[in-house]
């Protein structure tokens, strides 16, 4: 009888420590499941109370919203000051004028019963395209000294060449060669002239005279404007 007490005994003893490590182990999950409970809870607490206050941060973006468009008010103010009151001040660049042509025409032209002012439509240079090729009329686009020169061309014998500087309807220069035996004749003159805006300056035919280009480019016009 005694080999089944002691096979009781050590079933009961194996069932006690089962029953023992069952309890620690619930117990040690109930623990761990309430510490953790609790630091969740500590976690959310210190994020709520560690979140920013966004409109907080909106009021402060809009108040440096309103301050920006403030400024902006004012630097637009004074940039309009500022362009009224360079109305008042001359321009320190001055503009730059430079015009070289020929007549651009292939033979005589000539003679008239009248005046005619001269188109130098075969152009080599015209900075500024202040001088017409369609008119032949020259405008001064500034105050200033300018320095004209042409030069005319004459090939028929028994004709004279001519031709003449003006300003604002006003001869200032001429030449002329009377008739020659020669075939070719040339004749050169030019002038410094004090210009206002506006002011019109061109060469023209003399009445009975004769003017002669190829395309050699024998009869020119030039037109400089000097530095201030």
């Amino acid at each position: 009888m005694s080999k089944p007490v002691c096979v009781t005994f050590k079933c009961f003893h194996e069932c006690f420590a089962c029953i023992r490590m069952k309890v620690s182990v619930a117990l040690l999950c109930c623990f761990l499941l309430t510490d953790g409970q609790t630091e969740v809870q500590d976690f959310v607490a210190n994020g709520k109370n560690n979140q920013p206050n966004i409109w907080t941060e909106v009021r402060d973006i809009r108040d440096m919203v309103v301050e920006l468009k403030v400024k902006l008010d004012m630097a637009m103010k004074d940039n309009a000051i500022c362009k009224n009151c360079l109305k008042y001040f001359p321009s320190t660049e001055q503009p730059k004028v430079a015009f070289s042509a020929d007549l651009g025409m292939r033979g005589d032209l000539g003679p008239q019963s009248t005046e005619i002012t001269l188109t130098f439509n075969n152009i080599f240079t015209n900075i500024g395209n202040n001088y017409n090729p369609a008119t032949g009329l020259f405008t001064a686009p500034v105050k200033g000294v300018y320095y004209f020169r042409f030069t005319a061309c004459g090939t028929q014998i028994q004709q004279s060449l001519g031709a003449s500087l003006h300003k604002n309807g006003q001869k200032i220069v001429s030449v002329g060669q009377w008739r020659d035996h020669n075939q070719h004749r040339y004749a050169s003159n030019g002038a410094v002239l004090q210009l206002e805006v506006g002011d019109v300056v061109c060469v023209k035919l003399l009445p009975g005279y004769t003017i002669y280009d190829s395309p050699d480019n024998l009869s020119t016009f030039k037109i400089t404007l000097f530095p201030q």
